[in-house]
């Protein structure tokens, strides 16, 4: 068999051609995954209702204490889905609690009339309580994906030693 140069000139539109179909197959799948991202985001972040109208803004001691209670719910859900949820199937019951408690957060925030200079505080609150709400998203899919099999083989670990230990197998 004769050595072919893989330089060869008579190649040339072939590997043009393989190079062009490479580029656009690449373009039209990160197109698609940018596309599904921004679908997937938008579908989990409900949109910012316009500010409430003058006589509807809560005072600043009722912003505090709307904001205090999305605290206690956000952090009694996140404990209650650690301690009671299967471990495999925290995130999806996360999402789902996420998205109706920032519906909320959306809605306290227009009547708080958070853009004022006077309620500086205020924003920083919120703001700070949708960062911790990021980050116990990043937390419930990590537990799930990652630490979730781990905590239900422990769990398993337990029953059986329980059961042989009750069935008297063990000293």
């Amino acid at each position: 068999m004769p050595d072919v140069d893989p330089k060869d000139p008579r190649f040339r539109p072939f590997r043009a051609a393989a190079y062009g179909v490479h580029i656009l197959v690449s373009a039209l799948f990160s197109l698609w995954i940018i596309v599904n991202v921004t679908g997937s985001v938008s579908a989990m972040t409900p949109e910012r209702p316009p500010p409430a109208e003058p006589d509807q803004v809560m005072t600043f001691k009722e912003c505090l204490d709307a904001a205090q209670v999305l605290w206690t719910e956000l952090e009694t859900q996140r404990e209650t889905l650690v301690r009671t949820a299967p471990a495999r199937s925290v995130d999806q019951e996360w999402i789902r609690f996420r998205n109706v408690w920032l519906q909320r957060v959306r809605e306290r925030e227009s009547r708080c009339a958070l853009k004022s200079r006077e309620r500086a505080e205020l924003r920083t609150v919120f703001k700070r309580l949708e960062e911790v709400q990021n980050l116990y998203t990043i937390h419930a899919v990590q537990y799930a994906g990652e630490v979730g099999g781990a905590v239900e083989a422990l769990q398993a670990a337990f029953d059986t030693a329980r059961r042989n230990s009750a069935a008297g197998r063990l000293p």
